[in-house]
């Protein structure tokens, strides 16, 4: 079932095996070593995070921008 709402664009995608779960904002700040610790820790159920390249075209994003995008989400349901 769809929720309607918008998906905003990930820092990092979410990996089952080799099969893309759905996008991951990440920490501002210690990303690889996030990315890491998750694989590193996970690895036995077969999940990984991989950080995505940016496009061009994407929006800056900040902390602070996506949480009211996200509030705003939620006021909305």
């Amino acid at each position: 079932m769809s929720s309607g709402r918008e998906t905003l664009p990930g820092d990092a995608i979410l990996y089952q095996g080799d099969h893309a779960e759905g996008p991951l904002l990440m920490p501002p700040t210690h990303r690889e070593s996030f990315v890491e610790e998750f694989n590193r820790t996970y690895r036995s159920i077969n999940l990984s995070i991989t950080i995505r390249e940016r496009d061009p075209s994407d929006q800056p994003e900040d902390a602070t921008s996506t949480l009211q995008i996200q509030q705003a989400q939620s006021s909305q349901q």
